[in-house]
């Protein structure tokens, strides 16, 4: 199993409500794959706004045995699927220091 990021994109953005219609499409389709033997699991999203204040694109995490498991998930949610990342490792790197806020004590 591999950690993948689906990045959909909104082109109008979209509601919250249109939001939740959507995760609940999602975990139908889920379902339905886990009942036929495919091994997925959703792990969590990320939104991001447009100028608008609607939701532009989400970022959702996926653990999946392919990415063509993600597009037949996809496809079966009637989700759009802009572009598919695997998940690499952390990076170990120091945050620049410039910019940075000190920690609270």
């Amino acid at each position: 199993m591999t950690n993948y990021d689906v990045l959909r994109e909104f082109e109008a953005g979209i509601t919250s409500e249109q939001l939740e219609q959507a995760v609940d499409s999602s975990g139908d389709a889920i379902e339905q794959l886990r009942t036929e033997g495919v091994p997925i699991s959703y792990l969590g999203s990320q939104t991001f706004l447009n100028g608008d204040g609607l939701i532009g694109a989400t970022m959702c995490r996926y653990d999946a045995d392919s990415e063509a498991t993600l597009r037949t998930h996809s496809e079966r949610a009637g989700l759009a699927v802009s572009e598919i990342f695997v998940v690499g490792p952390p990076h170990d790197g120091i945050a620049p220091k410039t910019g940075v806020a000190p920690k609270a004590a």
